[in-house]
Protein backbone atom coordinates (compact mmCIF):
# COMPACT_ATOMS: atom_id res chain seq x y z
CA UNK A 1 0.00 0.00 0.00
CA UNK A 2 1.51 3.39 -0.61
CA UNK A 3 1.53 5.94 2.09
CA UNK A 4 -0.25 9.03 1.59
CA UNK A 5 2.78 11.01 2.29
CA UNK A 6 4.58 9.85 -0.74
CA UNK A 7 1.28 10.51 -2.62
CA UNK A 8 1.37 14.04 -1.54
CA UNK A 9 5.64 14.13 -2.21
CA UNK A 10 4.51 13.44 -5.88
CA UNK A 11 1.78 15.67 -6.06
CA UNK A 12 4.03 18.73 -4.54
CA UNK A 13 7.22 17.45 -7.31
CA UNK A 14 5.09 17.12 -10.26
CA UNK A 15 2.77 20.34 -9.36
CA UNK A 16 4.84 22.56 -11.77
CA UNK A 17 4.79 20.02 -14.62
CA UNK A 18 2.61 21.63 -17.64
CA UNK A 19 1.99 17.95 -18.77
CA UNK A 20 -0.42 15.11 -17.96
CA UNK A 21 1.74 13.09 -15.09
CA UNK A 22 0.05 9.98 -12.93
CA UNK A 23 1.29 7.54 -11.08
CA UNK A 24 -0.90 4.26 -11.93
CA UNK A 25 -0.79 1.11 -9.62
CA UNK A 26 0.05 -2.66 -11.51
CA UNK A 27 -4.29 -3.17 -11.89
CA UNK A 28 -4.29 0.03 -13.81
CA UNK A 29 -5.95 2.15 -11.11
CA UNK A 30 -5.20 5.85 -10.85
CA UNK A 31 -3.33 6.28 -7.58
CA UNK A 32 -2.50 10.50 -8.00
CA UNK A 33 -2.49 12.64 -10.67
CA UNK A 34 -0.59 15.89 -11.11
CA UNK A 35 -2.73 19.49 -11.60
CA UNK A 36 -2.49 19.77 -15.51
CA UNK A 37 -3.67 15.77 -15.96
CA UNK A 38 -6.64 16.82 -13.34
CA UNK A 39 -7.45 20.25 -15.57
CA UNK A 40 -6.79 18.09 -18.79
CA UNK A 41 -8.71 14.67 -18.02
CA UNK A 42 -12.00 14.89 -16.22
CA UNK A 43 -12.80 11.60 -13.61
CA UNK A 44 -8.52 11.24 -13.32
CA UNK A 45 -8.91 12.01 -9.32
CA UNK A 46 -12.22 9.32 -8.67
CA UNK A 47 -10.64 6.52 -8.32
CA UNK A 48 -10.27 5.78 -12.18
CA UNK A 49 -8.75 2.87 -14.13
CA UNK A 50 -6.42 4.04 -16.71
CA UNK A 51 -8.57 2.28 -18.96
CA UNK A 52 -11.40 4.85 -18.31
CA UNK A 53 -9.50 7.57 -19.29
CA UNK A 54 -7.81 6.30 -22.94
CA UNK A 55 -10.05 5.01 -25.90
CA UNK A 56 -7.61 2.42 -26.25
CA UNK A 57 -9.04 -1.07 -25.09
CA UNK A 58 -8.51 -2.45 -21.46
CA UNK A 59 -6.33 -5.33 -22.91
CA UNK A 60 -3.84 -3.04 -24.39
CA UNK A 61 -3.45 -0.51 -21.43
CA UNK A 62 -3.02 -3.82 -19.33
CA UNK A 63 -0.13 -4.42 -22.27
CA UNK A 64 1.14 -1.08 -21.43
CA UNK A 65 1.16 -1.06 -18.01
CA UNK A 66 3.02 -4.62 -17.58
CA UNK A 67 5.59 -3.56 -20.24
CA UNK A 68 6.73 -0.24 -18.50
CA UNK A 69 6.79 -1.96 -14.95
CA UNK A 70 9.45 -4.46 -16.49
CA UNK A 71 11.81 -1.19 -17.12
CA UNK A 72 13.34 1.94 -14.95
CA UNK A 73 13.97 4.12 -18.33
CA UNK A 74 10.65 5.83 -19.56
CA UNK A 75 9.10 3.56 -22.81
CA UNK A 76 6.37 5.22 -24.97
CA UNK A 77 3.31 4.22 -26.07
CA UNK A 78 0.62 5.89 -28.22
CA UNK A 79 -2.56 6.31 -26.10
CA UNK A 80 -5.53 8.47 -26.95
CA UNK A 81 -6.56 10.52 -23.78
CA UNK A 82 -10.38 11.77 -23.05
CA UNK A 83 -10.54 15.44 -22.43
CA UNK A 84 -13.26 16.99 -21.50
CA UNK A 85 -16.12 18.06 -23.76
CA UNK A 86 -15.40 15.01 -25.55
CA UNK A 87 -12.36 16.21 -26.94
CA UNK A 88 -9.51 13.31 -28.05
CA UNK A 89 -6.14 13.87 -26.98
CA UNK A 90 -3.28 11.72 -28.77
CA UNK A 91 -0.71 11.58 -26.55
CA UNK A 92 2.96 9.88 -26.76
CA UNK A 93 2.87 8.28 -22.87
CA UNK A 94 6.38 7.77 -21.13
CA UNK A 95 5.83 5.14 -18.98
CA UNK A 96 8.28 3.15 -16.20
CA UNK A 97 8.48 1.54 -12.90
CA UNK A 98 8.52 4.26 -10.22
CA UNK A 99 11.58 2.82 -8.41
CA UNK A 100 11.07 5.22 -5.46
CA UNK A 101 8.40 3.35 -4.42
CA UNK A 102 7.68 -0.29 -2.62
CA UNK A 103 4.53 -1.41 -4.45
CA UNK A 104 4.56 -1.98 -8.14
CA UNK A 105 4.08 1.36 -9.74
CA UNK A 106 4.06 3.08 -12.81
CA UNK A 107 5.25 6.29 -13.34
CA UNK A 108 4.08 7.63 -16.67
CA UNK A 109 3.72 11.18 -18.26
CA UNK A 110 1.75 12.11 -21.50
CA UNK A 111 2.81 14.72 -23.89
CA UNK A 112 0.41 15.81 -26.85
CA UNK A 113 1.67 15.00 -30.63
CA UNK A 114 0.20 16.24 -33.82
CA UNK A 115 -0.78 14.35 -36.56
CA UNK A 116 2.22 14.37 -38.24
CA UNK A 117 4.00 12.57 -35.72
CA UNK A 118 6.14 9.98 -37.25
CA UNK A 119 5.60 7.70 -34.02
CA UNK A 120 1.98 8.28 -34.25
CA UNK A 121 2.03 7.32 -38.07
CA UNK A 122 3.43 4.39 -37.18
CA UNK A 123 1.07 3.29 -34.15
CA UNK A 124 -1.64 3.70 -36.33
CA UNK A 125 -0.47 1.82 -39.15
CA UNK A 126 1.11 -1.02 -36.47
CA UNK A 127 -3.28 -0.73 -35.07
CA UNK A 128 -4.17 -0.95 -38.90
CA UNK A 129 -2.32 -3.88 -39.45
CA UNK A 130 -3.08 -5.71 -36.34
CA UNK A 131 -6.65 -5.07 -37.36
CA UNK A 132 -6.47 -6.65 -40.25
CA UNK A 133 -4.59 -9.60 -38.87
CA UNK A 134 -7.75 -10.33 -36.89
CA UNK A 135 -10.21 -9.85 -39.51
CA UNK A 136 -8.40 -12.11 -41.55
CA UNK A 137 -8.27 -15.00 -38.89
CA UNK A 138 -11.78 -14.36 -38.04
CA UNK A 139 -12.91 -14.87 -41.60
CA UNK A 140 -10.53 -18.00 -41.79
CA UNK A 141 -12.70 -19.32 -38.87
CA UNK A 142 -15.65 -18.30 -40.18
CA UNK A 143 -14.38 -20.24 -43.48
CA UNK A 144 -13.62 -22.90 -41.34
CA UNK A 145 -17.00 -23.79 -38.95
CA UNK A 146 -18.64 -22.77 -42.49
CA UNK A 147 -17.23 -26.08 -43.72
CA UNK A 148 -17.38 -28.25 -41.27
CA UNK A 149 -21.70 -27.76 -41.38
CA UNK A 150 -21.40 -28.11 -45.01
CA UNK A 151 -19.58 -31.43 -44.48
CA UNK A 152 -22.08 -32.50 -41.70
CA UNK A 153 -25.20 -31.78 -43.93
CA UNK A 154 -23.47 -33.19 -46.76
CA UNK A 155 -23.04 -37.14 -44.44
CA UNK A 156 -26.68 -36.52 -43.30
CA UNK A 157 -27.64 -36.28 -46.84
CA UNK A 158 -25.89 -39.42 -47.99
CA UNK A 159 -27.11 -41.17 -45.34
CA UNK A 160 -30.41 -40.67 -45.82
CA UNK A 161 -30.34 -41.43 -49.53
CA UNK A 162 -28.96 -44.59 -48.19
CA UNK A 163 -31.80 -45.19 -46.38
CA UNK A 164 -34.22 -43.75 -48.65
CA UNK A 165 -32.92 -46.98 -51.08
CA UNK A 166 -33.12 -49.55 -48.46
CA UNK A 167 -36.58 -48.71 -47.72
CA UNK A 168 -37.83 -48.84 -51.10
CA UNK A 169 -36.64 -52.61 -51.87
CA UNK A 170 -37.75 -53.69 -48.27
CA UNK A 171 -40.43 -56.74 -48.66
CA UNK A 172 -41.53 -56.86 -45.27
CA UNK A 173 -42.71 -54.75 -42.54
CA UNK A 174 -40.29 -56.61 -40.66
CA UNK A 175 -37.50 -55.99 -43.25
CA UNK A 176 -38.60 -52.38 -42.65
CA UNK A 177 -37.58 -52.94 -38.58
CA UNK A 178 -34.41 -54.15 -39.56
CA UNK A 179 -33.41 -51.40 -41.76
CA UNK A 180 -34.44 -48.70 -39.74
CA UNK A 181 -32.35 -50.29 -37.01
CA UNK A 182 -28.99 -50.01 -39.24
CA UNK A 183 -29.68 -47.23 -41.37
CA UNK A 184 -31.93 -44.33 -38.50
CA UNK A 185 -29.17 -43.85 -36.22
CA UNK A 186 -26.18 -42.06 -38.37
CA UNK A 187 -29.32 -40.02 -40.27
CA UNK A 188 -30.59 -38.81 -36.63
CA UNK A 189 -27.66 -39.13 -34.85
CA UNK A 190 -28.44 -41.44 -32.27
CA UNK A 191 -26.84 -44.46 -30.19
CA UNK A 192 -30.08 -46.48 -31.54
CA UNK A 193 -33.66 -46.30 -33.08
CA UNK A 194 -35.80 -49.33 -32.71
CA UNK A 195 -39.34 -49.61 -34.71
CA UNK A 196 -41.80 -51.08 -33.26
CA UNK A 197 -45.00 -52.10 -34.95
CA UNK A 198 -48.50 -52.42 -34.15
CA UNK A 199 -48.24 -56.00 -31.86
CA UNK A 200 -44.69 -55.79 -31.17
CA UNK A 201 -43.60 -55.21 -27.35
CA UNK A 202 -41.78 -51.82 -26.88
CA UNK A 203 -38.15 -51.59 -25.52
CA UNK A 204 -36.93 -48.50 -22.66
CA UNK A 205 -36.17 -45.95 -25.17
CA UNK A 206 -35.25 -41.98 -24.19
CA UNK A 207 -37.59 -41.04 -27.05
CA UNK A 208 -40.63 -42.30 -28.70
CA UNK A 209 -42.71 -40.96 -32.07
CA UNK A 210 -45.47 -42.26 -33.59
CA UNK A 211 -45.33 -43.08 -36.99
CA UNK A 212 -48.61 -43.43 -38.90
CA UNK A 213 -50.22 -45.59 -39.77
CA UNK A 214 -49.57 -47.98 -36.88
CA UNK A 215 -45.93 -47.97 -35.69
CA UNK A 216 -43.74 -46.14 -32.99
CA UNK A 217 -40.06 -44.75 -33.88
CA UNK A 218 -38.13 -45.49 -30.24
CA UNK A 219 -34.74 -43.90 -29.85
CA UNK A 220 -31.68 -43.99 -27.54
CA UNK A 221 -29.96 -40.39 -27.84
CA UNK A 222 -28.70 -37.91 -25.61
CA UNK A 223 -30.14 -35.42 -27.25
CA UNK A 224 -33.52 -34.89 -29.24
CA UNK A 225 -32.75 -34.61 -33.03
CA UNK A 226 -33.93 -31.34 -34.93
CA UNK A 227 -37.66 -31.50 -35.53
CA UNK A 228 -37.57 -31.21 -39.22
CA UNK A 229 -34.95 -34.34 -39.11
CA UNK A 230 -37.52 -37.06 -37.51
CA UNK A 231 -40.42 -35.36 -39.30
CA UNK A 232 -38.54 -36.37 -42.68
CA UNK A 233 -37.03 -39.77 -41.45
CA UNK A 234 -40.83 -40.69 -40.06
CA UNK A 235 -42.46 -39.94 -43.02
CA UNK A 236 -40.21 -42.13 -44.88
CA UNK A 237 -40.71 -44.90 -42.53
CA UNK A 238 -44.43 -44.14 -42.99
CA UNK A 239 -44.41 -44.35 -46.62
CA UNK A 240 -42.40 -48.00 -46.35
CA UNK A 241 -45.13 -49.43 -44.45
CA UNK A 242 -47.93 -48.12 -45.88
CA UNK A 243 -46.93 -50.51 -48.95
CA UNK A 244 -47.68 -53.93 -46.73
Amino acid sequence: MIRDEALGLFRKITSLHTEPVLLVAADGQVLAANPAAVRLLPGVEDDSSLSDLVSESADDVGRFVRQWLRTGHPTPAGLTLHGYNGVRLRCRCFGARAQWLPAPTVHLRAVRIDPGDRFLTLKDRVNALERERILRFRATEDRAALNTALSAVRTRLDHLHTLVVALAAAATPEAVTKLVAEHVPPVLGCARADLHLADATPVNAGLRIPVPPHATLALTTDAQPPAEHLESVTALIGGALERF
